[in-house]
């Protein structure tokens, strides 16, 4: 039988004649000889990753340009940055040694990190409202815990009105409620402090994240390979995933810099059954990342099942390898509890309700995985509670396959997550896109297979080995079988949008008539709200219709819209949803399209003043919504006249088609080719421009697909 000592010696001997990915280049500069007998050069694989790198910085160059009138210094960044990455490929095609390519990466990393300050800057001018209700949550939270007020169990929604926050964008749930409290672990809260204390309060939350991700670019440079080190900066600055995250705001961005370090050649945490002192490090940075959001929660046991899992591989037995997975998962939860422990201590129920909040306030469905049946093709909305049933009998599954094809799946440890992370209630993209750099340092930065000597698995892995993939199988039939079951699940209620009202030149539905029918056996209490974005609006007022609606029963619902920002646009396609909390179901309409065409003004007399009494010719235009000509004869075009004065609106004094000066609006209707044709004349102009807009009246009489305005400038000299 193979010894332990045996095991060992084995491994030191592979390792010691292996060659670690990307050292490639640094033995040929050692030995001064390539493979072929010649002087070290530049691989192609390297070169090829530095010259996409920094062709991938002149998108950010140019989106940085694009607020050179609001900061005048962010000229002179773009222009750097647009220098920067101009040379670094020069470089990157002319330098002939590998030491030469480093020195041009140095660059690309300097000229990555003016990058990324000069587009957040850009970015925060352009729009300084906070894009989700966590950023604002999160800063209130540090506002009150600088007061000494413990924020967990608070109401947090004045940070919405606070920071701007568009109300769409809170979070909503089944019953009808918001989320209104802290609804994370207490380190984002304690990381938001001294950023309010830098930027005096103002996007303290995207100073941070940026601050977050720049130090996470650093790392990740320096831990990687070195002919894979720029993909640091195309992952941060080169791909917009990231930065767009962190300027709006999410916080998960703030465990990217720990889990970073967590992946860095992760397999080799504990190699020999001691931590020494980067084992210890990770697993501070374990603790740090699980304090600041619950996406690191899922991450953690593929981290510690990888580290027993490679320890054996490695020959350790099982008393060995679970002495150094106790260590570090020991420091890992030891971390966590001291970040939380003075919220801990001030209201255990309080900071734990809130640190499960995510898991348990049952959100309304949302995001860009499997929901997306349900939500958008009202297939399998019978039961959402089964998709985040099935999505964590998934993750089960996945780390146990995990755990018995480690020898395969290592490389996927910060991967296999985002898969479970996929099918929840609640999937959106940013609990898996966040993660990026993550994945690029635990694919590049780990030790290579070589570290696990051959034979070595079939030694600690016993006879069972063969009835892996039967066992891989049954992992994932609970969550095969639930999410199925979740897709089998049918809407309960079937909606029929009867009649719209709309309002105005805002061109919006504000008041939907629904017919209701409840085709389940049980009681339910419909919310509803529209969706025209991909993300549901607040629930509309219920204006008439009862507020439970029995099994087998059908009624009437009157629902106006809360605010204009729920109001879908009268020629978008937007569709009505309705919620219930006992049991969670969504029932959605079909696609609904109020009006399918909108209308396009021409003019032909632009840019020069007209003499007073000469005529101006405006024609309107039916286009579709992606902007092409509909020709339908028949359809009622109005077109109106106004002149904007500095202060007040006043009544324009043109005649339209020969109508009575200042008669406002004036109706034609279209040809056959889609087209109405307005014959305009000011005989006594009034030394302001006069604007026209054009609109289509439909057949219910309201009007909709407003044109742009247009102006006519008539001079009386």
């Amino acid at each position: 039988m193979t010894t332990v000592e045996g095991l060992r010696e084995q491994r030191q001997a592979v390792v010691a004649t292996a060659v670690l990915p990307g050292t490639e280049g640094r033995a040929q500069e050692a030995g001064g000889v390539g493979r072929r007998g010649q002087l070290a050069g530049v691989s192609a694989a390297h070169r090829a990753v530095v010259v996409v790198a920094a062709l991938s910085l002149l998108g950010p160059a140019f989106a940085v340009w694009s607020g050179i009138l609001t900061v005048p210094t962010l000229g002179v960044a773009s222009a750097a940055v647009t220098v920067g990455s101009l040379a670094s490929l020069v470089g990157a095609t002319v330098v002939r040694t590998e030491r030469g390519l480093r020195r041009v990466e140095l660059l690309l990393l300097a000229v990555g990190l003016v990058a990324l300050a000069a587009w957040a800057a850009s970015a925060v001018a352009a729009n300084p409202a906070y894009g989700t209700d966590e950023a604002a949550y999160e800063q209130y939270a540090a506002s009150l815990l600088l007061r000494g007020v413990d924020p967990y169990g608070r109401s947090l929604l004045p940070a919405l009105r606070l920071f701007q926050v568009p109300i769409q964008y809170a979070t909503y749930t089944t019953s009808g409620g918001v989320v209104s409290s802290l609804g994370y672990p207490a380190l984002p809260v304690l990381l938001i402090v001294p950023f309010i204390w830098l930027t005096g309060g103002v996007q303290s939350v995207q100073v941070a994240n940026v601050t977050a991700l720049a130090v996470a670019m650093v790392v990740a440079f320096f831990v990687l390979p070195r002919r894979y080190r720029t993909l640091a900066v195309l992952g941060v600055v080169g791909l917009p995933i990231l930065f767009g995250y962190a300027v709006a705001g999410v916080n998960v961005i703030l465990a990217v810099p720990f889990l970073v370090v967590v992946a860095w050649r992760f397999t080799e945490t504990g190699v020999g059954g001691r931590l020494g002192r980067r084992g210890m490090v990770q697993a501070v940075c374990l603790g740090l990342a699980v304090s600041v959001q619950q996406i690191a929660w899922f991450v953690a046991p593929f981290v510690l099942v990888a580290l027993w899992a490679a320890r054996r591989r490695e020959g350790l037995d099982r008393g060995d390898s679970a002495r150094v997975l106790g260590r570090y998962a020991g420091i890992a939860a030891g971390t966590f509890f001291a970040v939380n422990a003075w919220f801990v201590a001030a209201g255990p129920l309080l900071w734990l309700k809130g640190v499960l909040g995510p898991l348990v306030q049952h959100a309304i469905p949302y995001g860009q995985g499997l929901i997306d049946l349900p939500v958008f093709a009202g297939v399998g909305g019978g039961n959402l509670s089964l998709y985040t049933f099935g999505a964590v009998a998934l993750l089960g599954g996945l780390l146990a396959c995990f755990g018995m094809f480690f020898g395969i799946l290592w490389r996927a440890a910060f991967i296999l997550p985002s898969l479970a992370l996929f099918f929840p209630t609640r999937s959106l993209a940013e609990y898996w896109m966040t993660l990026v750099l993550v994945w690029v340092v635990a694919v590049f930065a780990a030790p290579p297979s070589a570290a696990f000597p051959r034979g070595v698995g079939a030694a600690v892995g016993g006879g069972w080995r063969r009835w892996r993939p039967v066992l891989a199988v049954l992992a994932f039939l609970p969550g095969a079988g639930l999410l199925g079951a979740a897709v089998a699940s049918p809407s309960p209620l079937a909606m029929t949008v009867v009649s719209v009202r709309t309002n105005g030149q805002f061109q919006r539905v504000w008041e939907l008539v629904v017919k209701v029918v409840n085709r389940s056996d049980v009681p339910l209490s419909p919310h509803f709200a529209t969706n025209s974005i991909g993300q549901m609006t607040p629930f509309w007022h219920r204006l008439e219709g009862p507020a439970v609606l029995g099994p087998h029963r059908s009624a009437r619902y009157l629902i106006a819209a809360p605010n204009v920002g729920s109001m879908p646009g009268i020629t978008e396609p937007f569709q009505l949803d309705a919620l219930t909390s006992r049991p969670e179901t969504i029932s959605v309409t079909r696609r609904i399209t109020t009006e399918p065409y909108s209308a396009w003004i021409y003019q032909a007399d632009v840019n020069r003043i007209l003499p007073a009494g000469s005529a101006a010719t405006l024609t309107v235009e039916l286009r579709s919504p992606l902007g092409g000509l509909v020709r339908r004869a028949g359809v009622r075009i109005e077109l109106g006249q106004i002149i904007y004065g500095q202060s007040q609106l006043i009544p324009a004094e043109a005649s339209i088609d020969g109508a009575p000066e200042g008669q406002s609006p004036v109706e034609r209707t279209t040809g056959p080719d889609g087209k109405a044709t307005f014959r305009v004349v000011d005989s006594s102009p009034q030394g302001r421009p006069v604007y026209f807009q054009a609109w289509v009246v439909s057949k219910a009489g309201y009007p909709f697909g407003y044109s742009e305005i247009v102006d006519v400038l008539w001079s009386g000299k």
